[in-house]
């Protein structure tokens, strides 16, 4: 169960991104995993935060809806693991991926689809991400994808 306030909005330079108030997983001092949630769709975001906060060694940090506002939150929170959809307005995933990696190459990324493209795979593997999950497979795969990431291991769901 989680304990706090909320999001409320941070604005650099470039752009504006949510970030909770001070939530903290009861009964834990260290936060565990750290997340950060990138999607242009902001009702699947509330739904993957939900999800992941079942995980109780995960915490989502903040959440972008472009890959703009993923290297602002980057360069400026302690994030471990970004989930990333690769279909984004603007800056898309993949692009993102290949620079968050090129300035933050500590990060780990799990690329996000709802498309079973090959093609798209490869590439994101190719740009450094950890690992790939199709969004239908989310409640099964995500949690343990990030924990591999974290490890810095590579993820690779079950056929």
């Amino acid at each position: 169960m989680c304990r706090g306030g909320g999001l409320q909005a941070v604005r650099t330079r470039d752009s504006v991104f949510w970030q909770p108030i001070g939530v903290r997983k009861e009964g834990s001092a260290l936060m565990g995993i750290r997340v950060l949630l990138a999607d242009d769709h902001a009702l699947f975001r509330a739904a993957l935060r939900m999800t992941l906060e079942l995980n109780p060694d995960m915490e989502v940090v903040a959440e972008a809806d472009d890959g703009t506002a993923v290297m602002d939150i980057v360069a400026h929170t302690a994030v471990d693991v970004v989930c990333m959809d690769m279909r984004m307005a603007g800056l898309d995933g993949l692009e993102t991926t290949r620079q968050l990696l090129q300035r933050f190459p500590d990060t780990n990324v799990i690329g996000l689809s709802a498309y079973e493209d090959p093609a798209l795979v490869s590439a994101v593997m190719a740009a450094g991400a950890r690992g790939y999950v199709l969004k239908m497979d989310i409640g099964r795969d995500l949690g343990e994808a990030i924990r591999r990431a974290h490890r810095n291991e590579t993820y690779t769901a079950p056929v």
